[in-house]
């Protein structure tokens, strides 16, 4: 409450916890989206900033929390789950693979010169 937040009570303990959860569900269909052609990641942060009213779209928060630590906590997962659902998208392998890890190395999904 000092901080001006909220909290709700867990029932049970889970991976991710909540919000994460959540916001982990929005990223995963953005970047299926971006993988298959519909839209941009450009086009699809706008739609997400504008429709939904997120202060930031999920390629621009990937950039900000970086691109690398998205690629890790995806490797982790499916290291414990085996399931190929929680692998890193390709549009992540492939920014992880060129070592542009967002905002950290000025370039990600967007340029930061």
């Amino acid at each position: 409450e000092k901080m001006g937040k909220t909290g709700v009570l867990l029932k049970k303990e889970i991976y991710g916890f909540l919000v994460n959860r959540i916001l982990a569900a929005l990223h995963h269909e953005a970047q299926f989206l971006a993988d298959v052609g519909i839209a941009s990641p450009e086009e699809i942060d706008l739609a997400v900033t504008n429709a939904l009213g997120h202060p930031m779209g999920p390629f621009r928060l990937l950039d900000f929390t970086g691109i690398d630590l998205a690629y890790y906590i995806g490797m982790e997962r499916y290291q414990e789950t085996r399931d190929p659902k929680d692998k890193p998208s390709p549009c992540v392998i492939e920014k992880f693979a060129k070592g542009e890890w967002g905002r950290k190395t000025k370039k990600g999904f967007y340029s930061y010169e």
